[in-house]
């Protein structure tokens, strides 16, 4: 092997002797070293005399202060000539001296050695260095191969958007932008917009193209574009675990209440834990509304390519598997699974029964969780909608006065007849709870903006005592609160909401579904910023208008 040529730059001797000792009595990351080539300076201007001495020098240990020019001095002037491309640098140094190195040095530095050391920890740490620069130059050499797929979609992205505007384009001058951008750290997906609306603003301003770069557009390129999410169809394992639980049934000699166990309890804990999470929202019927969630998602999407996120597409596959597992378990029980596929029924009549008779339970569970879903899924469906501005805008031009949701969406698509429609009435009530000490206010809502909301009952008090009794035999879909409203335990009425949380959990459960609003004076909305931190909620300025409570209930 061919010995490597090293310089070793140091005032101390000690430091010297110690070094050159670790490097002749070991060998390094495949380096081997000999005494011919092993050169040393006592400060860095006579090591730059050595580098010039045609000594291929390939590794350099240097001290940091030293007489005449520092280590790290003469380091960067190697650096100005182009030659610190060419080599690895290993500094050693005090560890109280502190040390500020340039980006394009630091590529080219091993890392430091602290001083003191002895010549068997010299090499354990310079193998340690040699190994982290091994993985770092590894890791960069993997982020580099990325980046040529990432430049190739970005410029994808840019020529799409351009060519969409009929837009002029040099691919040289794109592709010198695109190059500039990316760095040798990994850029994530989610900086892509940022990243392209820099891209095409320069580009356009360097070839003096007048025009105001979309954002929305980007991401609408960038979305079409991208590689699709996959999400697992079978997120909850229904059909998969009742059919492993059968296997397990038949596998072992069970006791009926042990089958049954296995069979329906298993399967109830787990219907119930899932029906937890959404137990929340309104139960709608699953035949009216599933049918049509994914024709409304595809209409929402040619409004706004931005609608469906990955939340939605989790909420849809959900209900299909929900779906999926009803109908398997209906045909299971009703057409004598339950004798064929278990080998203990068909030695007792007596545990096929209460067997048909936990699954036939399970059903209904299964049925009241869908329907649950199905209202989260409208719910859902309808707050991204009303964060959309290009939605917005579609209701209210072509949908004026009418309450945002599924049914009114479907009729006035001519999806369903106005006779279908009178099948969703009944869930398209809603309890609107009303609080405020103003006798006005509440006429407001009893009178003109209750008879406008036909199908919402809008529940007005005044005082707590008569409220309480109310709270504990309905649920509030949403809640109204006028900031002034007060009484000896509280000052305003986002007070009263604290302390309503403590008592009745169900007036949480509406705030957390950004149902909330509160009637306020625009004087008051200073003091309103410091509960923007605690809830969420939309405000209905006084003097109220029917226009403003319609705009506030429909589309906030």
């Amino acid at each position: 092997m061919v010995a490597t040529p090293v310089l070793i730059v140091d005032d101390s001797p000690m430091i010297v002797k110690i070094i050159k000792k670790a490097l002749l009595t070991n060998m390094i990351d495949g380096c081997q070293f000999d005494e011919q080539n092993i050169y040393t300076a006592s400060d860095g201007m006579e090591a730059f005399g050595i580098m010039g001495s045609k000594h291929n020098i390939k590794l350099i240990i240097s001290d940091i202060n030293m007489p005449n020019l520092n280590g790290d001095e003469f380091i960067e002037i190697l650096q100005d000539i182009g030659k610190l491309e060419e080599l690895r640098v290993v500094f050693v140094t005090a560890s109280s001296t502190k040390l500020t190195l340039s980006p394009a040095i630091k590529e080219n530095t091993l890392g430091i050695i602290y001083k003191p050391f002895r010549y068997d920890s010299f090499v354990e740490k310079l193998k340690d260095l040699q190994k982290q620069k091994s993985l770092k130059d590894a890791e960069l050499q993997r982020i580099k191969e990325r980046q040529i797929e990432k430049k190739k979609f970005i410029e994808k992205i840019c020529l799409i958007y351009l060519e969409d505007l009929k837009l002029e384009w040099i691919t040289d001058t794109l592709d010198t932008l695109i190059n500039e951008t990316f760095s040798n750290a990994e850029i994530p997906e989610e900086d892509y917009l940022e990243m392209l609306y820099s891209i095409l603003s320069t580009y356009l301003f360097e070839m003096e193209i007048p025009h105001s770069i979309d954002a929305k557009r980007i991401s609408c390129i960038l979305k079409n574009n991208a590689k699709k999410v996959e999400f697992s169809e079978n997120r909850f394992a229904f059909i998969d675990g009742f059919k492993a639980q059968i296997k397990y049934v038949n596998s072992k000699e069970l006791q009926p209440k042990e089958i049954l166990q296995a069979l329906v309890t298993s399967l109830l804990d787990k219907v119930s834990m899932a029906t937890s999470k959404v137990k929340k929202y309104h139960m709608l019927k699953t035949k009216l509304y599933a049918p049509y969630f994914e024709y409304i998602i595809e209409e929402f999407t040619k409004l706004d390519c931005d609608f469906t996120d990955i939340q939605l597409q989790k909420l849809i596959l959900e209900q299909k598997e929900i779906a999926n597992f009803s109908q398997y378990l209906y045909d299971f029980i009703n057409k004598n699974e339950v004798k064929n596929s278990l080998k203990a029924v068909s030695k007792s009549e007596a545990l096929e029964l209460e067997l048909i008779r936990g699954l036939n339970k399970v059903l209904n569970h299964i049925s009241t969780l869908s329907r649950h879903y199905c209202g989260n899924i409208e719910f859902y469906i309808w707050k991204r909608a009303r964060e959309s501005n290009e939605i917005y805008e579609y209701l209210k031009n072509n949908m004026p006065k009418s309450i945002p949701c599924t049914s009114r969406f479907l009729l006035h698509k001519n999806k369903i007849t106005n006779r279908q429609h009178q099948n969703y009435l009944p869930y398209e009530k809603q309890k609107v709870l009303v609080l405020s000490n103003s006798l006005e206010t509440l006429a407001i809502f009893k009178g003109e903006v209750s008879e406008s909301f036909d199908k919402w009952n809008f529940f007005c008090f005044t005082k707590t005592s008569l409220l309480d009794a109310w709270l504990h035999s309905n649920i509030p879909d949403k809640i109204i609160v006028d900031y002034g409203f007060k009484a000896f335990e509280f000052d305003n009425g986002l007070e009263f909401l604290k302390l309503a949380f403590k008592v009745y959990p169900t007036i949480q459960d509406v705030v957390s579904m950004d149902q909330l609003y509160i009637v306020a004076k625009e004087i008051d909305y200073t003091e309103l910023k410091k509960y923007k931190s605690s809830y969420n909620f939309s405000i209905m300025q006084e003097p109220l208008t029917l226009d403003g409570i319609y705009d506030s209930l429909l589309y906030d």
